[in-house]
């Protein structure tokens, strides 16, 4: 037997292993919750800032949800992050049951044109949190003082705030939903 047949009539193990990451679906969107920004330190709202241009930069859309009336948020999005950059808001105004229904994630993902698989929220509460896991969202928790000491249970990763040692980037953030999308398959299966 030579060479050439060996290697036509063999493969090895990884040339017949299934990629559990070739089934992640791929990060298109973050959605993240506004409020909490507006009430951070000036160094976590600077990194909130960094990191949208750095998921807009990465080809990531970015969406934005908050409580507030549009006429209240929408100053205030554009003071801390500038025109062009959010492709999606959605405010108090928008929806007729406010969080902790998942309509407001249902908005912005329906107005995104992708589906939950392809989306990423970022929360700050525990009723956000859960809001966004109720809409099917991989979720990140960026805990305040308020809720540091809270159990988030299946989310994506959980930081204590914006400023730390490995900030929030496109690329972060893309590993952590394949992550989580990886995860969860294994626990379904």
């Amino acid at each position: 037997m030579t060479l050439d047949t060996i290697s036509r009539n063999q493969t090895f193990w990884w040339d017949r292993a299934h990629c559990a990451y070739t089934d992640a679906p791929e990060l298109e969107a973050v959605i993240f919750d506004f409020d909490a920004p507006l009430a951070a330190t000036e160094r976590d709202a600077l990194m909130f800032r960094d990191l949208i241009w750095n998921l807009h930069c990465g080809d990531i859309r970015v969406g934005i949800t908050a409580a507030g009336p549009r006429e209240w948020v929408e100053p205030l999005v554009r003071e801390l992050i500038g025109d062009g950059v959010v492709e999606v808001m959605i405010t108090g105004d928008d929806v007729v049951r406010p969080k902790p229904h998942p309509e407001v994630y249902e908005r912005a993902l329906c107005e995104l044109g992708v589906g939950p698989e392809a989306a990423m929220a970022i929360e700050h509460s525990k009723a956000g949190f859960h809001t966004a896991r109720s809409a099917g969202l991989a979720t990140i928790v960026v805990t305040t003082l308020a809720t540091r000491k809270l159990d988030f249970v299946g989310a994506a990763a959980v930081m204590d705030r914006y400023d730390c040692d490995e900030p929030l980037s496109a690329g972060r953030c893309r590993r952590l939903h394949e992550q989580w999308w990886v995860d969860r398959s294994r626990l379904t299966a």
